[in-house]
């Protein structure tokens, strides 16, 4: 491939305001990628993956829960069910295609649900999870969105704990060690995995941080983390999205 990759990115339009045409982004860019923001015109997804390379979802609301077999309990969040629908159909699509997929937060709950996984939601319900570190109110997060977008060098703290990295996982290849710290500002986690997926990416207390496909011959990888912000703190990270592009550039 002469050209740089051309990635696909799927992004909230209710809760991010500019930073969803910045943040999920910059390190795709940075990691020699085009990002591309998806319009949700159902019709034309085919036609839009034929000149993609590679497909990122990114963070946002609850999925609906029905979606994955579920009643709507009192702690579930704001839905986006024209976001759900899309999102399911182009993960699905982009799978059945071979094209690379990576998913940030929200991104990892869709590719799940996608592939016939459930979710937990809300980590209190989990008594082994109530104490997972997070940010409820979710003020230290606009904090770390609003660095972001301005572009300033200081990322203000924020919820953060160690997860542990399995060997041999592309996970694993990406950053070189075994365990590392992430962020964390989810209410929800993976319950049941879908089908294909393996956990390559384990918080202390379980909590699935990071997804892959078993195929080796086939790339897509989820993050329960804000992976879009990790390489900010940690510049290890961005070899995850070098890693990501490299598969989008092997593409034919």
């Amino acid at each position: 491939m002469s050209r740089k990759p051309l990635i696909g990115v799927s992004v909230s339009f209710h809760d991010f305001g500019d930073y969803g045409g910045v943040g999920f982004q910059r390190p795709i860019a940075l990691a020699g990628g085009v990002p591309v923001i998806l319009a949700r015109v159902e019709d034309t997804l085919g036609d839009v993956l034929d000149v993609l390379d590679g497909v990122v979802i990114a963070g946002g609301r609850d999925i609906e829960p029905h979606r994955y077999g579920q009643e709507p309990h009192a702690l579930l969040g704001d839905p986006d069910p024209h976001r759900d629908e899309f999102e399911l159909g182009l993960a699905r699509l982009t799978l059945e295609r071979g094209l690379p997929l990576l998913g940030m937060c929200r991104g990892i709950q869709v590719l799940n649900v996608a592939l016939g996984g459930t979710l937990v939601q809300d980590l209190s319900l989990r008594p082994e999870w109530e104490e997972h570190p997070t940010d409820r109110g979710w003020h230290r997060w606009k904090d770390v969105e609003h660095s972001s977008l301005h572009g300033h060098d200081d990322v203000p703290p924020h919820p953060r704990h160690t997860m542990t990295v399995a060997p041999g996982s592309r996970l694993h290849d990406a950053l070189g060690v075994d365990a590392i710290e992430v962020d964390s500002f989810h209410h929800q986690a993976i319950d049941t995995l879908g089908e294909g997926l393996v956990v390559t990416g384990l918080a202390e207390d379980g909590v699935i941080e990071v997804v892959e496909l078993a195929d080796p011959d086939r790339y897509a990888l989820g993050a329960q983390f804000e992976l879009q912000e990790e390489w900010r703190v940690d510049p290890r990270f961005l070899a995850l999205f070098e890693q990501f592009v490299a598969e989008a550039r092997a593409h034919e």
